[in-house]
Formats: structure tokens, C-alpha cells, sequence
């Protein structure tokens, strides 16, 4: 079911289902930034994330999260990744650049604690946000953008019936070369089938 009015300035996470067995989503709070900070700063992230090779500072941060409570575009979603019995804050999850007439959005997301990386927490926090985007929000479609390299997120997106659709060449240089980026997109039909 979709949302009646989708530019309406309620909040759009109040009906979010957001409870897996792992994981949970929940809404950014501005004490996220103590831990998120690290890992913008951590080079194997900041890489596979293809971010700026720029130092965050803790202030940066805490903006970027005060910046995202304050949006009231409502063409962004972006939850904290929370395991479900620790309530530890292990990554961030999103969808951004949201065209409600087009039914389109992009997506991201960070497992910036190392030691729930390759724990399916990934995998949970993708399958709620994109439940909830295709049957909720009634989009169509989702597209990413991958590192041609990060074969680990590109077999997790393929899992999910992510497709290729298109290849930027030497679009970014890390590590003194240039890399491919892939675009990769999944429509609501094939999520669900």
C-alpha cells in the first residue's frame, strides 16, 4: 500500500517496519555521530563507501546527522542499522534522492563495526528498507552505486536481484589507480518474485 500524500512533512519512519531478527532500523540521533565518525575516518570503509579521502571531523559529522534530522525535502530516508539484543549502533542504512513521481530512489548502505560485517546484518537491514520501499512507499525501482572492486557488496546487491545496468570507467582513484563504478538497479517486480 502506498503513502496517500508522500510529500506530506509527517514523519515517514512511524511506519516503518522496521524489526528483524538481527537487526532493527531506527531513526539517526545526533550521539550517532561519536561512533560514525570512526568509521569515515577508517580508509577501508571511506574506500568501499567511494567517499571523499578527506578527514571527518567530529563537528562534520554531528552536522551531517543534525542536517538529516532537520530535512524536511522528503526525498532522503536514512536509518541507523541497531542490533536487536545489544541495541549496539553498527551502520547506517538509506535511501536518498527519492522522485516520488518517477517511483526511484538510490541506495546505501554502512556496516562501519567491523565485527558484524559478513553477520547477515547487512542483508536484514537491506530486506526491511526494501520492504518497506516497494510495498510502503510504492517505488519501483532502486539504484546503487558500487566500486567495480568491492566484489563482496556486488554478490550481496546480485542476491538481492540487483542488475548492472551500466559501467562509469576510471571514475575514481584510490590507492594510485583509477577504478570502475557500477551502476546497479532492482525493480519491485523482481524483489518480490
Amino acid at each position: 500500500m502506498a503513502i496517500k500524500n508522500a510529500n506530506s512533512k509527517e514523519k515517514i519512519f512511524e511506519i516503518l517496519p522496521n524489526l528483524g531478527n538481527k537487526v532493527k532500523l531506527r531513526p539517526l540521533q545526533l550521539l550517532d555521530s561519536e561512533l560514525s565518525v570512526h568509521w569515515r575516518n577508517d580508509p577501508e570503509i571511506r574506500d568501499n563507501l567511494l567517499s571523499a579521502p578527506f578527514p571527518v571531523t567530529n563537528e562534520l559529522e554531528r552536522e551531517w546527522i543534525e542536517s538529516i534530522l532537520l530535512d524536511k525535502s522528503n526525498t532522503k530516508i536514512v536509518y541507523a542499522i541497531e542490533t536487536i539484543f545489544q541495541h549496539n549502533l553498527i551502520g547506517f542504512i538509506y535511501l536518498v534522492e527519492i522522485d516520488w513521481v518517477s517511483q526511484v530512489a538510490w541506495f546505501g548502505i554502512m556496516i562501519g563495526e567491523k565485527e558484524y560485517q559478513g553477520q547477515g546484518m547487512a542483508k536484514e537491514a537491506m530486506r526491511l528498507l526494501f520492504s518497506y520501499a516497494f510495498a510502503r512507499l510504492n517505488l519501483r525501482k532502486i539504484s546503487l552505486e558500487v566500486a567495480a572492486f568491492n566484489h563482496k557488496a556486488i554478490n550481496l546487491y546480485k542476491f538481492f536481484g540487483f542488475e548492472e545496468e551500466g559501467r562509469m570507467k576510471n571514475q575514481i582513484y584510490l590507492n594510485n589507480e583509477f577504478h570502475d563504478v557500477l551502476i546497479m538497479s532492482i525493480f519491485k517486480k523482481d524483489f518480490w518474485s
